[in-house]
C-alpha cells in the first residue's frame, strides 16, 4: 500500500487506520497504545476505576494505604516501590476491608513467597520491600487476584487486617 504525506492538517470523518507517527496535535478518540498512565503516590489515597490500567510508584519518606475501589471486572493496578518504606509498610488495601485478594508473590532469592487466598492487604514490607518491588491486581468482578515479584521473601505479604 502506498503511503501518503500531508504537509498541513488534515482531518478523517471516519478515523485513521494504522499508525499516526510525528507529532500529533489535538484530540485523539478511540484506543492510543503506547505509553502507560504512570503516577507517583506520597500520601493516602483511594483508587477509582477511571485510574485503573495505571502503574502507581510508592514513594515517600511516611509509608501509607492505597485503598483499591469495590471490585468490577477488568480492573488493574499496578504498584512499585519507588522509594524502600522505613519505619513503615505500604500497603495496598480493599474497600470495606472485604477479605478478597487472592494471589502469590515470587522472589529473586528463589526461596518460598507469601500467598494469599482470602485476604484485604497487600503490604510492601518495611524493613525488607526494596525499590523495584512490584504487585500487579487485576479483577475479575468478585476478587482482587494478585501477582507480585521482590527481591527477598518477606518482601511481600498478603493479610487480613480485619
Amino acid at each position: 500500500m502506498a503511503s501518503t504525506t500531508f504537509s498541513g492538517p488534515v482531518t478523517s470523518t471516519n478515523g485513521f487506520i494504522g499508525n499516526l507517527t510525528g507529532n500529533v496535535t489535538g484530540n485523539v478518540t478511540g484506543n492510543v497504545t503506547g505509553a502507560v498512565a504512570v503516577t507517583t503516590l506520597a500520601a493516602a489515597s483511594t483508587l477509582t476505576a477511571a485510574q485503573s490500567g495505571t502503574t502507581f510508584f510508592l514513594s515517600s519518606a511516611t509509608e501509607f494505604a492505597t485503598t483499591l475501589p469495590a471490585p468490577a471486572a477488568g480492573l488493574a493496578y499496578t504498584f512499585i516501590v519507588g522509594a524502600a518504606p522505613s519505619g513503615a509498610s505500604y500497603t495496598v488495601v480493599t474497600a470495606s476491608s472485604a477479605n478478597i485478594i487472592k494471589g502469590q508473590a515470587v522472589n529473586a532469592a528463589g526461596v518460598a513467597g507469601d500467598t494469599g487466598t482470602a485476604d484485604d492487604t497487600i503490604s510492601f514490607v518495611d524493613g525488607q520491600a526494596v525499590a523495584g518491588d512490584t504487585v500487579t491486581v487485576i479483577s475479575d468482578g468478585t476478587s482482587w487476584f494478585a501477582y507480585g515479584m521482590c527481591a527477598v521473601a518477606a518482601g511481600i505479604t498478603f493479610t487480613q487486617a480485619s
